[in-house]
């Protein structure tokens, strides 16, 4: 089989972190970071650094959160001021792949099905960011589709505001509305 997998542009941006991760994994000394969530709170955070892994289009940190006593998941960019304790793990952890196992079976987040009309020309997009499948084919070209989103993740939304009039969203209702406004505000910018 010949693949040639290019994984050069995975460490760009994020050097440093990832290097001041991988020296904090491999003496086992927990970090503290200041991190951003997704509901823009910003907290200190005191963890046990497991593993570094890119998913999801972006590199995270898997680390025990001992004020939690669970595993997390934290995204490197939204992470700053990283500094390396000098105090060691005070607990054995489970190989990264039996974490993320068990964690990914205990998922929280909250997921909707998102069905549009989408215009010939926006499908491969479609597809290829939101991984939108074909529910039917229109006569004009046109196809309705289907995807699956994570309601407080910003990037799909960011994306069907980029695909403009090409893509109608036809349920749910609040995604819809969600748009229009997110679109007026973008408007009334420009008047």
């Amino acid at each position: 089989m010949n693949i040639i997998l290019d994984f050069s542009v995975l460490r760009e941006g994020e050097q440093t972190t990832l290097q001041a991760l991988q020296t904090s994994i491999a003496k086992k000394r927990m970090v503290n970071f200041i991190y951003t969530n997704n509901n823009n709170e910003t907290r200190t955070h005191s963890v046990d650094p497991i593993a570094v892994l890119y998913r999801w289009y972006a590199w995270y940190l898997l680390a025990y959160s001992k004020v939690k006593n669970d595993y997390r998941t934290y995204k490197l960019v939204r992470m700053s001021n990283l500094k390396i304790t000098d105090t060691p793990f005070t607990k054995e952890h489970d190989t990264p792949d039996m974490i993320l196992k068990k964690s990914d079976k205990t998922d929280s987040r909250q997921y909707t099905d998102v069905f549009i009309k989408c215009k010939k020309k926006a499908r491969s997009r479609v597809q290829e960011y939101l991984k939108g499948m074909v529910i039917e084919y229109l006569p004009d070209g046109d196809t309705f589709m289907k995807f699956t989103v994570i309601e407080n993740e910003q990037f799909w939304f960011g994306t069907l505001l980029s695909l403009g009039d090409d893509v109608e969203v036809i349920e749910p209702k609040g995604i819809r509305n969600r748009l229009v406004e997110a679109a007026s505000k973008i408007i009334s910018l420009y008047k």
